[in-house]
């Protein structure tokens, strides 16, 4: 098959690369559409931290935001068919570890993620191995589109599941890029006052556009909200979410720095009594989201920026780097 390969920072080659017929308990899916995101504008300029700390090597597949159709289904798959639209999560466990063992699939030692950590052949490809595990169905509502977004979004549904979100809540939103969009929707969905806050303006106009109240950051008072959401993973934003907190107040670091984030207000956070969460991933929530989808409250096209051939993969990633985007999502049709 053929196979987008990042070869080194800023070379990405088509290549052929061989495919087999599905091994037990997994899927032959035939990629539709790939996202790309922050961590894979990392690998394409050579920052990131994986690459730094020997976790990946080039060359490899990338891509773990994705959508496509099963093709073929491997012995002993149940509940899924050939022909179905899918999408899914990105971590490969080891199976046999005490956390794999205890269902959480987050915390193995030995895990690999598609396209991001270990030796995982990424989504941009024509065809991607995966066991049924990983796997959620897309309803015909949902197009090729919105389901690679699935991905991202799912993990601000877990944020926000953290954070146990109700309609009492304040809550200020760190970022406007696409973490902060949905975790900004998903928590107006669950009736909480919600407000959105981005140091640049194109991307605080969709959050506008959204119908959240929008500032820069500067304008965000302390001490005033009940849950905080950073979003962005900028060095910043991480700083001033723990001043931002109200007294008892729920924060989630959804964001991830690329850097040490020098002068965090541990202080404030103990002060306050403040309950912090990191955030990893969405396993889990996805079946949750996708009805937030179907129902309206989470609007997902907006986030669309652009949509490339593969042959334009290039292009993707300097529209990717570029600044002054409104909308944050860059996506490349596969098939």
């Amino acid at each position: 098959m053929s196979a987008l390969v990042l070869e080194a920072p800023g070379v990405v080659r088509e290549r052929r690369i061989p495919v087999a017929p599905p091994s037990r308990g997994n899927c032959l899916i035939r990629i539709s559409r790939i996202g790309l995101c922050g961590t894979d504008l990392g690998f394409y300029d050579g920052s990131s931290n994986y690459l730094h700390d020997g976790l990946k090597a080039f060359p490899f597949v990338f891509g773990h935001e994705w959508s496509g159709r099963i093709v073929e289904t491997g012995p002993g798959v149940v509940g899924f068919e050939v022909g179905q639209r899918v999408s899914g999560h990105n971590f490969r466990p080891c199976g046999n570890c005490p956390a794999c063992g205890r269902g959480d699939l987050r915390y193995c030692p030995a895990r690999s993620e598609i396209g991001v950590l270990g030796q995982e052949q990424g989504a941009a490809a024509d065809y991607l191995e995966a066991p049924a595990g990983t796997l959620v169905r897309i309803p015909d509502s949902l197009g090729d589109d919105v389901a690679a977004l699935l991905e991202p979004a799912s993990a601000a549904l877990h944020a926000v599941r953290r954070l146990a979100v109700t309609d009492a809540d304040r809550v200020a939103v760190l970022g406007a890029g696409t973490l902060g969009v949905v975790a900004a929707q998903l928590c107006r969905a669950l009736g909480a006052r919600v407000e959105v806050f981005d140091p640049q303006p194109e991307p605080r106009e969709l959050a506008a556009e959204l119908g959240f109240p929008v500032s820069v950051p500067e304008n965000a008072e302390a001490d005033r909200y009940s849950a905080v959401i950073e979003a962005s993973g900028s060095v910043a934003a991480a700083r001033s979410a723990p001043v931002l907190c109200a007294p008892g107040a729920r924060m989630a670091q959804l964001g991830t720095p690329h850097h040490s984030v020098d002068g965090f207000p541990i202080a404030a956070l103990v002060i306050k009594n403040v309950t912090v969460h990191a955030v990893l991933s969405g396993i889990g929530c996805w079946e949750e989201l996708i009805t937030f989808v179907e129902s309206g409250l989470i609007r997902l096209d907006p986030l669309v920026d652009s949509v490339f051939s593969r042959s334009e993969v290039g292009a993707a990633f300097q529209r990717l780097a570029s600044s002054g985007r409104r909308r944050p999502k860059i996506l490349i049709r596969m098939s």
